[in-house]
């Protein structure tokens, strides 16, 4: 027996069972081998290509909403390092960037320089318009690969097909596509900034004309204040709160007047430390590690087989209720060609 009492293995037993079947875990292990190889080998080449990118940094630290809010006595964070290769690795994944890529059409160098859908290159060939479009996603999902270099603070798209020219154009358009996200996201950025800031601007400049048509009726009504300690007082408590609106005032305009430069800016927010290339050579097909894979997990399987066999070969030496139970209903639905002697 395999066990002995209830938690001790027989190793002598096991030991017997696996030289018993050694010729066909040998075998398993063999034929394992072989169709890894073989997969190998007839595996289709890949080629793939790189780009690697790192973000900038914010232009001015404090955005115009922080500067803005800030004189209202209001906190708001600052975007300008929100935006860090992890961000940047999740949009590189995201539907937002892989659906127009995926309704897009391709130049296929390798095929005469003729453009083909990238639909029909990743052979969606489903009718349903939504569902197309779905499997599309999911298949150029498939084949970008995005990951962060920590070292650099860089993020790191690939992209791996049958086509070197494809690969190299769909590495490019992740990146062009990163670049307009950022863009318009900036860009929408500023002009809530701009719109916020324009309301505050309003604001202000009726808290600046109220407080300076104060001081000017104060000097129509006390012409000689400076004789009286408490006029002079309160003339100075006048004119500091003129020039704190006014001070206020101007720096909305001033923010105001930034959104704006920023709405319009079409500057780049990424700089691209590695460009896109054409893959000449491509990916190795891994047959030796594909062989050793298969190797190990057919000799595996053949151990199984080894145990299961000799499991059932004991049950048939001493059969136990369950064990006729299972015999007999085997035998039930083998067909009758299968079974010994055809009965």
């Amino acid at each position: 027996p395999l066990y002995q009492g209830e938690d001790e293995i027989n190793l002598f037993a096991l030991a017997t069972v696996l030289l018993r079947w050694r010729r066909s875990i040998v075998a398993a292990g063999v034929f394992g081998g072989v169709l890894g190889l073989a997969m190998g080998l007839t595996s289709t080449r890949v080629y793939k290509s790189t780009a690697t990118f790192i973000p900038q940094g914010s232009e001015g630290g404090v955005s115009g909403l922080a500067l803005a809010a800030s004189q209202f006595g209001i906190r708001v964070p600052s975007g300008g390092h929100a935006w860090g290769p992890p961000v940047y690795v999740a949009l590189l994944r995201s539907r937002a960037l892989l659906e127009p890529i995926a309704l897009d059409t391709l130049v296929v160098a390798e095929d005469g320089g003729r453009r083909v859908a990238l639909m029909d290159l990743l052979e969606i060939d489903d009718t349903a318009p939504e569902l197309r479009v779905e499997l599309a996603v999911r298949s150029l999902g498939k084949i970008v690969t995005a990951s962060e270099v920590r070292a650099l603070g860089a993020a790191r798209v690939s992209v791996t097909t049958r086509w070197p020219s494809v690969s190299l154009a769909l590495v490019q358009r992740l990146v062009d596509g990163v670049n307009e996200f950022n863009l318009d996201t900036r860009k929408s950025q500023a002009e809530a900034e701009r719109q916020f800031v324009e309301v505050q601007a309003e604001e202000a400049e009726r808290a600046l004309r109220g407080a300076e048509d104060r001081l000017q009726s104060f000097l129509q009504r006390n012409r000689a204040f400076a004789s009286s300690p408490e006029l002079a007082f309160e003339h100075d408590r006048l004119e500091r709160e003129v020039a704190l609106r006014h001070q206020v005032y101007t720096t909305l305009l001033q923010n105001r007047e930034e959104a704006r430069i920023r709405e319009v800016r079409d500057t780049p927010v990424i700089t691209v430390l590695e460009d896109p290339r054409l893959p000449v050579v491509g990916e190795a097909r891994r047959s030796v590690q594909k062989a050793i894979l298969g190797g190990l997990l057919g000799g595996i399987l053949g151990v199984l087989i080894a145990f299961l066999g000799q499991g059932v070969a004991g049950a048939r030496r001493t059969p136990s209720d369950e064990a006729r139970e299972f015999f007999a209903l085997a035998s039930e639905v083998t067909p009758k060609f299968l079974r010994k002697g055809g009965r």
